[in-house]
């Protein structure tokens, strides 16, 4: 009998040190998170919960399996105050704690890729779309799943230039601004007779009436404005309060929660305003994205924007910056689980050989030609009509996808 007890407490021991997967125990893996906390809460927030939605589903189906053993995935989060100087910071704390990979919004990482590098640790952009920030033989590290600012500026002149419209580039003095405009000169850059100015705004202002006249003076037929969501609310603010009814085009900033929040008391100016992003569904269809945002609203909640329809319905964002976090914290996992081991530069070079499903339905995954995630033929068109958007009609892509439910 003493003989069977010792047996069957030796079994639970071992039992104890195995997960669900039945792998050895073997402790914590750090994911690091590098987001505006203070600065731009909605994107900080969007992207924490969707790497943690992410690396919460791998530890409860058994842990990311590395080797024999099976390990739990700890997210730990810095605040970069959309400042590099504070994101250089993060990033040496983030390699100090042991962090596997970091994630960011890509505030900083002109600086930061550097120091990641030298101990061939990934960088994971999932916001930022600026041209220079990727780039496979420079930077080996870093690899992006958000569109790309050349992507949207592109599709963009495509877009507008057959309307012959003339259009005003408007974009603020943020480094997120200066990248767009970049991007826009190239894609406009044929085509000079279609831009009526170009003018820089300054970046948190709250009163841009003098720009805005001056854009109206210089016969702009549509304003394409590069920016933060604060500025885009005042570029509205300033067009309508002047009774200028010109259509406004903005990157996916225009989709931020911030602005229908800004202008609650005029719903009808933000009526027609359109903005790129990347396509939320797959060919595949609505399904897997609809999935996606049910368990991410079981876990979180909704993301309520604030503001209600004329019907009375509250408006919902859907998650479309936690489902690329997500993505890139899957493929992470997989790049480990396929490396079979923590060494970073058998890690980083797995990162360019595997491929996974994304939230949407899509495959999400690099090689070691390209290190983005969204091809630019993803990119489309959303127009607002009573706080809530819809891909346009009037674009051979757009007009193909449906609509995702933003009311509750």
């Amino acid at each position: 009998m003493r003989r069977t007890v010792v047996v069957l407490a030796v079994l639970a021991l071992l039992a104890a040190g195995c997960g669900k997967s039945g792998h050895q125990a073997g402790g914590d893996v750090v994911v690091a998170i590098d987001v505006p906390v203070t600065g731009s809460p909605y994107v900080a927030q969007t992207i924490k919960q969707g790497v943690e939605l992410s690396t919460a589903g791998i530890n409860s189906g058994g842990g990311l399996i590395v080797g024999s053993r099976s390990y739990h995935l700890v997210v730990k989060v810095y605040d970069n105050h959309l400042s590099a100087r504070t994101a250089v910071e993060d990033t040496r704390n983030a390699l100090d704690a042991g962090a596997v990979a970091i994630i960011t919004d890509g505030t900083g990482v002109d600086a930061t890729w550097q120091i990641a590098n030298r101990d061939h640790v990934a960088i994971g952009i999932v916001y930022d779309g600026g041209s220079g920030l990727v780039d496979p033989e420079t930077r080996p590290n870093v690899f992006r799943i958000a569109p790309t600012n050349h992507g949207i500026a592109f599709r963009y002149a495509e877009y507008l230039i057959p309307k012959h419209l003339k259009v005003g580039l408007l974009h603020d003095d943020s480094a997120y601004g200066q990248e767009g405009a970049a991007d826009l000169d190239k894609a406009f850059s044929e085509n000079p007779s279609s831009v009526a100015l170009k003018v820089t705004l300054p970046a948190g202002s709250s009163d841009l009436s003098a720009q805005i006249l001056r854009a109206r003076r210089s016969g702009a037929t549509a304003l394409l404005v590069w920016a933060q969501p604060p500025t885009i609310a005042a570029v509205l603010t300033a067009a309508r309060s002047l009774a200028w009814n010109v259509p406004i085009y903005t990157p996916p900033t225009g989709a931020d929660p911030y602005i229908r929040q800004r202008l609650a008391d005029h719903p009808d100016w933000v009526d027609g305003l359109t903005f790129a992003g990347g396509r939320l569904t797959a060919e595949v269809g609505t399904g897997p994205f609809e999935s996606f945002q049910s368990q991410y609203e079981s876990t979180y909640g909704a993301d309520y924007v604030g503001v209600r329809t004329a019907g009375g319905k509250q408006v919902v964002q859907p998650p479309e910056f936690a489902m690329y976090a997500y993505d890139f914290a899957r493929v992470l996992v997989a790049a480990l689980t396929r490396a079979g081991s923590f060494d970073h530069e058998k890690v980083l070079a797995t990162m360019n050989q595997v491929t996974t499903q994304g939230a949407n339905g899509d495959e999400r995954g690099f090689n070691q030609h390209s290190h983005e995630g969204v091809v630019d033929d993803d990119v489309y068109f959303a127009r607002f009509h009573d706080m809530i958007y819809a891909p346009v009609k009037n674009d051979p892509l757009s007009s193909t996808l449906p609509s995702i439910p933003q009311t509750r």
